[in-house]
């Protein structure tokens, strides 16, 4: 595939690093251009314009996709209806056979896979391959173990004439939206418990990450009935608008931004459709003065570092006790100096670019405005030096102190490499700034203290609270959060009545009550 830049004047990379990615490319990539999934057929878009797909480390052009409108919207929910005739009647038991092999496949393309979010999102690929897509893959093997399992409700006889019972329904058709930094496992995470309840989905991935949802729906593809997933590709303000206040579509997901949820609510209101939202964070992660200083510091490289911090749990208020602020903070900047930035392809790299130099652009300002506010930077705030990666939209870990909970670094979600550091020593002051924040999506605890950890997991009002571990999501525990960062939760065995409709039925076999 020719090399193409979208802005020659931003991208210089080392040769090395671009004959390295235009490889990995040629392999990777399926198609020069995409089509949309709708009814079982890649199709064109109705606008009959494409987009482009970027490598967000080279600049270099992946392939192009359709930039879907409304009138593809309507295409897709309408097949989609006709899927969910198909999928809906096969038993607990196909289904979960189906999402089985739906795994399988998925597990063969691992590699394949991975590459794409490393090319197109700048993920670290031993993170896209050992943690994204293992999470992905789990995720269709727990909910297909829970369709066959799921079981109808009973109710106690209230009179031996009377039978009552629940049953939990498809909505039919549901309407997905995702993200763009954790592209491929948001796929599985949306897909798997929707598909799981039986109903056919209209997928909406971003604009910024779309390769590797099209592949995977590629390969689900070859299993499901025509119709039972769809993909339109597009801009929010045209594809997902469309989806989220479609008349036809039963039921909306989405994992996005806070201003993303807030319209995709409003969208959603016209028809009173059931939403559930995953959205942003400021999340705190607090040690305690008898916290194990290794582990913790550990740990906390994971929390904050971890997808560059463009992930919605980053640990992004760090809370150190006083007695031990010093001995810990020059442990983390020890470690977090440690870490390789690098080519996202390169298995060495702990860290690679961000997204794009827009979000570069973003990520600057803010530590700017912090470096303003009286913030002093202890590490970071700056691009790597190393040739092979300039002009690409690298950004080291950065770690600000001297900061107030008030400040906009503190309570304005980043989206990036960029971490605030406060000290405490009140235990009822450090949790009331921990809680005062419009989001609420998770949080960190440090202790060898069970009683410490029981107060604070008591006190903390975030809908994930880790003790003694961060960004764990390997066992199936419920995700989401409170106050602003989202409605509904994902991952585990309540995300699959989420996408249901509950029907009570009372079936009476003696008289009529009296009035």
């Amino acid at each position: 595939m020719q090399r193409e830049y979208f802005d020659s004047d931003q991208v210089d990379v080392g040769d090395s690093v671009a004959e390295k990615h235009e490889q990995v490319a040629s392999e990777a990539v399926g198609d020069e251009e995409y089509g949309m999934l709708i009814g079982g057929e890649w199709v064109e878009s109705d606008s009959g314009e494409t987009v482009e797909s970027v490598d967000a480390t080279t600049g270099q052009q992946l392939a192009r996709f359709q930039k879907g409108t409304p009138a593809d919207v309507d295409r897709a929910v309408e097949a989609a209806q006709a899927g969910f005739e198909k999928w809906s009647v096969m038993s607990p038991q196909q289904r979960s056979n189906k999402l089985l092999e739906v795994a399988d496949r998925l597990e063969d393309r691992r590699s394949e896979i991975a590459r794409l979010d490393s090319l197109e999102v700048g993920k670290a690929n031993q993170h896209s391959m050992f943690v994204d897509l293992e999470v992905a893959i789990e995720q269709f093997r727990y909910f297909a173990s829970l369709a066959r399992t799921a079981d109808e409700g009973r109710r106690p006889p209230a009179s031996p004439d009377r039978l009552t019972y629940t049953q939990n329904e498809p909505y039919g058709v549901v309407g997905l939206i995702s993200a763009w930094n954790f592209p491929a496992m948001f796929v599985a995470w949306k897909m798997a418990p929707a598909l799981a309840a039986g109903n056919a989905v209209v997928f909406k991935p971003s604009s910024r990450a779309s390769l590797s949802t099209l592949e995977m729906a590629r390969t689900i593809q070859e299993v499901l009935p025509d119709g039972a997933v769809n993909v339109v590709t597009g801009a929010g303000s045209e594809v997902g608008n469309a989806l989220t206040g479609h008349a036809g579509v039963g039921k909306v997901a989405l994992t996005g931004s806070t201003a993303a949820g807030q319209y995709t609510m409003q969208n959603a209101a016209e028809n009173i459709t059931p939403v559930s939202l995953e959205l942003g964070g400021k999340s705190p992660n607090i040690v305690f003065p008898d916290a194990d200083i290794e582990k913790a510091v550990q740990g906390s490289i994971i929390a904050s570092w971890f997808n560059v911090g463009q992930q919605c749990t980053m640990g992004s208020r760090m809370f150190l006790h006083e007695d031990i602020y010093d001995e810990f903070l020059e442990a983390f900047v020890e470690a977090t100096d440690d870490l390789q930035i690098g080519d996202p392809l390169d298995p060495r790299t702990d860290v690679g670019p961000l997204i794009d130099h827009d979000h570069l652009d973003d990520v600057r300002s803010y530590v700017d405005t912090a470096l303003e506010e009286g913030a002093t930077l202890a590490y970071g705030g700056e691009q790597p030096a190393d040739a092979d990666l300039d002009g690409a939209p690298f950004y080291k870990p950065t770690i600000l102190t001297d900061i107030d909970n008030g400040d906009t670094i503190a309570c304005e979600e980043v989206f990036g490499p960029v971490l605030s550091v406060l000290e405490w020593s009140d235990y009822d002051q450090m949790m009331a700034e921990a809680n005062d924040t419009i989001y609420g999506l998770a949080s960190g605890v440090w202790t060898t203290d069970l009683e410490n950890a029981k107060q604070a997991a008591d006190d903390l009002e975030a809908g994930t609270v880790w003790v003694n571990t961060y960004n764990d999501m390997f066992e199936p525990s419920p995700y989401g959060g409170y106050k602003q960062s989202g409605i509904g939760r994902e991952l585990d065995e309540s995300t699959l009545e989420d996408y249901t409709q509950q029907k009570s039925v009372t079936m009476n076999f003696g008289g009529l009550p009296d009035m």
